[in-house]
């Protein structure tokens, strides 16, 4: 199930329909890297369309929908959210480098790329997952959280 798929299930809370973004964005993660330790850069290019678009969709909308709710119930302005913020610059970067990798066909510069990514993912996704998620389900009333669920599933991949 693509992001567009997505819209067709019933989420009844931002960790689960989030987290299955993460879950999503993850295994296209994988098929890139496939099709890049098999040598097939012109697969593993289209592969990654789809993986760069999916994930700066996911970014976009954490910072411009979740982040905000979040500051204004959780009255946090500079703490987790600024945080997370800078580590999406940090996604947006490993993004880059991966990007050139591919295009010019260098599975090292796609490598380094990955790495990078693999070393803020990870942490980035467990605080999402395990506090600002979690966190904001609690603080919203059972009728805003599925309107904003909704709306999640609703924003475009750009």
């Amino acid at each position: 199930m693509d992001a567009r798929e997505a819209v067709d299930s019933r989420f009844e809370s931002v960790t689960a329909c989030l987290g299955w973004d993460h879950d999503r964005l993850d295994e296209e993660l994988c098929s890139v890297s496939s099709a890049v330790e098999s040598g097939d850069f012109a697969e593993a290019a289209a592969r990654y369309e789809s993986f760069e678009l999916g994930l700066l969709r996911h970014v976009r909308i954490e910072e411009e929908l979740l982040f905000p709710v979040f500051e204004a119930r959780s009255g946090f302005m500079n703490g987790p959210t600024a945080v997370m913020r800078d580590e999406h610059r940090q996604v947006r970067t490993a993004l880059g480098i991966m990007r050139r990798g591919l295009h010019r066909g260098d599975g090292g510069a796609y490598g380094d790329g990955l790495r990078f990514l693999e070393y803020v993912l990870p942490d980035h996704n467990a605080k999402e997952e395990h506090i600002l998620y979690p966190t904001l389900d609690r603080l919203l009333r059972p009728a805003e959280r599925e309107m904003l669920v909704e709306r999640l599933q609703r924003e475009p991949l750009q």
